[in-house]
């Protein structure tokens, strides 16, 4: 048995008193006011014309029932509408989607329309289409929104129609998998490839700084990088019928309709068809709001032509009452600011928007625009004044009536169709726990008063609540900033070169030997070391982010934010600088160390009573041991013996160069005490006439060319060999930038 209350006649009967004496009051002032003149003396048409208000109040005319079941029917008989408009709203949507199982919600929408009651997709859009009438169905993140439109005629099929698209469906495995692929080309969703699947490894939820409402009301919703197209494809029938089955609780569900219908016709068709739903248990909303009870600031600076002006103030389980009044502030606020920024004679700005978002039991009220630049000061005051005077209560009592009856003359003249109206609960009124009534927006605009309205504005629109981003017009132009850019990049390149780099004597090299590494461990060096790189690179980007986010946006001075953004970026040159600097090249020897030079500038010194070992191994003296662990292996070992050089402290080194033994020959020599070698490492292929520095009681050898010194050798860079006989396989100075460390 249905229940029925009529909320919203003795709301008309004020709204009309309140109008009438408005009218009247008008009336009588336009009757005492003399026509006005032109210097000429003659009669011309008053500044300000303003609208009848004796119009009838389309939000008036709601009334509440509940059906059988539970569901919550508001109607609205619109006299004279040529169309009617039933819709649904779900108070559930994106935000419940279980981990995994993403899109949830919205495959089951797509569902309520496909195959049901024997009849195709096709027929049961058709139906609808074919009459000329507008049918759909929207996911959002707390709600899914169903509606169809149609001709007056027709109002009563419609909501026959709605009610079949609502009703339990059997979710049949077959119809699942034939409309799984238009959820997939509505996304935009593919399987993930190389990119892809880098991406998401790189950016977990985790790593990512917290969306808006999560950080500013603590809503949580689906997971950011989670893979459309595997959450699309897990989802099963059984998932849809569960999620059909626990937030489609025809007591959760609110049903709109808008029309000029006979209600009696009205009530038994919906008895008839939603009533007959089965009944089912309320699910919690799910939403756990935290307030971070501070205020936020956030200034930028970008290349345009405007100065982006963003305020806002948010709500916390916003009563239905207090939404009115943001909706009416919203309005107010949007006239006045407009006429004062946009048609006043200084056009500080195009336009001021002012919006109420809403999620779930969270909302914010939004101002800002585009704001002229030589406008800014003027236009950040006028903003001032005018929250300074809600406050107050202090807006001149003639003006703030001229504005009161402009907007509700501009909500009445844009909600006389059915769509306008079946938009409140789409938008603001979907919450059955807050709204057990179609509100009467216009009444209630009809009976605010700047002193209700000032109490409203001091105890919600508080100052630990506001929001406020700025974006200034860049003071340099986009080259100075390439140019500043790339000098920056250059000196931090440049001074982390020169804090690595340490000068030598080259007049005192004696041998240079290069890396010979194999190609399979050079493979897996690159694959290992850059995925790496890039691991360790995405967490200093994200140490960036959030020092970005919580500390450098919130300085409004642009030389210090800008300064805070220089050092940031070369401090991450300087770190790739320094990874660079893990990965040795070169070997370098000198008459008292050696020198293991890296790839960035940094080179490892180790003199004679530093090392613990020098030896031939082989690959399994090496790759087989424990000695593994500790040591960076650039050979395998196995055509030939690799050169195994342990210091004391530090990691190991096993490699081989263009003459692995005639450099060994020469480390033996260099250190007094012959090179270890190990069982099956074989031995020198040759003995050569090394050149046995003077302390350790050698003597430099002549130049078999010119009989120049060794020495005077490597300073002409001439790429001969240190033996006496020339050795091509030997590399001497072939790169001085590299050399000179």
């Amino acid at each position: 048995m249905r229940e029925r209350r009529t909320t919203s006649r003795t709301k008309t009967w004020v709204t009309l008193l309140l109008a009438a004496s408005v009218t009247w009051g008008a009336a009588g002032a336009a009757a005492q006011t003399p026509e006005p003149t032109n210097p000429a003396g003659e009669v011309v048409a008053p500044s300000v014309t303003l609208p009848p208000t004796t119009r009838e109040n389309p939000f008036a005319g709601f009334e509440t029932y509940y059906l059988a079941n539970g569901m919550k029917l508001w109607f609205n008989r619109l006299r004279g509408a040529p169309n009617v408009t039933a819709s649904v709203v779900v108070p559930y949507g994106r935000d419940r989607d279980l981990k995994g199982r993403e899109q949830l919600a919205h495959f089951t929408e797509h569902m309520l329309f496909s195959d049901h009651d024997g009849r195709s997709e096709r027929e049961i859009k058709n139906a609808v289409e074919g009459l000329g009438g507008i049918r759909n169905g929207v996911t959002y993140n707390d709600r899914t929104f169903y509606f169809v439109t149609i001709g007056n005629e027709y109002g009563l099929f419609a909501i026959e129609w709605l009610s079949r698209i609502m009703s339990p469906h059997d979710m049949d495995q077959e119809v699942v998998e034939r409309s799984r692929q238009p959820v997939a080309v509505e996304i935009n969703s593919r399987p993930r490839e190389l990119f892809e699947h880098v991406g998401a490894a790189l950016n977990p939820d985790w790593l990512l700084p917290a969306p808006f409402w999560e950080r500013e009301f603590g809503l949580r919703g689906r997971a950011v990088m989670h893979d459309p197209w595997v959450s699309l494809h897990d989802i099963t029938a059984e998932d849809l019928r569960g999620f059909y089955d626990q937030y489609y609780a025809p007591a959760a569900m609110t049903l709109t309709i808008v029309g000029d219908l006979d209600p009696d016709q009205v009530l038994d068709l919906a008895e008839r068809t939603f009533g007959t739903f089965p009944s089912r248990d309320v699910a919690p909303l799910g939403y756990e709001l935290t307030d971070p009870g501070r205020a936020r600031t956030t200034s930028f600076w970008g290349f345009g032509s405007d100065i982006g002006y963003d305020r806002r103030y948010k709500l916390f389980n916003p009563s239905a009452e207090d939404q009115l009044y943001v909706l009416f502030i919203r309005d107010l606020l949007g006239r006045r600011l407009n006429q004062r920024l946009r048609y006043g004679e200084r056009k500080a700005a195009y336009g001021v928007a002012t919006t109420l978002i809403k999620r779930g039991p969270a909302a914010y009220l939004r101002l800002g625009g585009d704001i002229n630049e030589d406008e800014y000061d003027y236009a950040v005051q006028v903003f001032d004044e005018e929250l300074a005077q809600l406050r107050a209560g202090s807006i001149d009592p003639s003006a703030f009536e001229e504005d009161r009856r402009a907007i509700i003359e501009r909500l009445r003249t844009s909600n006389l169709t059915t769509e306008a109206l079946s938009s409140w609960p789409r938008n603001y009124f979907y919450d059955p726990n807050v709204f057990d009534d179609f509100p009467d927006v216009l009444g209630f605009y009809a009976q605010v008063d700047q002193q209700a309205l000032a109490a409203f504005v001091n105890r919600t629109l508080v100052a630990d609540r506001e929001l406020g981003s700025v974006t200034y017009l860049q003071p340099v132009s986009q080259g100075v900033m390439l140019f500043a850019l790339i000098l920056l990049v250059t000196l931090t390149h440049r001074g982390v070169s020169g804090m690595l780099t340490r000068p030598i004597e080259m007049k005192t090299i004696r041998y240079i030997a290069r890396f010979r590494t194999a190609l399979l461990i050079r493979f897996v060096r690159v694959i290992v070391f850059a995925g790496l790189g890039l691991i360790l690179g995405r967490l200093v980007i994200a140490g960036l982010i959030w020092a970005g986010s919580a500390w450098v946006v919130t300085i409004d001075n642009y030389v210090l934010q800008t300064t805070s953004w220089a050092l940031m970026l070369s401090g991450s040159i300087a770190l790739v600088v320094l990874y660079l600097a893990w990965f040795p090249r070169k070997l370098l020897v000198f008459p008292d160390h050696i020198r293991v030079k890296s790839r960035a500038y940094s080179a490892r010194v180790l003199r004679p009573e530093d090392i613990a070992e020098i030896s031939l191994r082989r690959f399994r003296d090496v790759w087989l041991s424990t000695d593994i662990v500790r040591c960076t292996a650039l050979a395998f070992g196995l055509l030939g013996p690799g050169l195994y050089i342990r210091p004391k402290k530090g990691r190991a080194l096993f490699f081989r160069t263009r003459d692995t033994m005639e450099l060994t020959e020469l480390l033996g020599e260099w250190r007094g005490a012959p090179v270890c070698v190990t069982a099956n490492s074989g031995g020198p292929r040759r003995a050569p006439n090394i050149a046995v520095p003077p302390e350790r009681g050698g003597r430099t050898a002549p130049s078999a060319a010119s009989g120049k010194s060794r020495e005077q050798d490597i300073v002409d860079a001439e790429p001969a060999p240190i033996t006496v006989k020339p050795t091509p396989s030997v590399r001497t100075f072939d790169d001085p930038v590299d050399v000179d460390q």
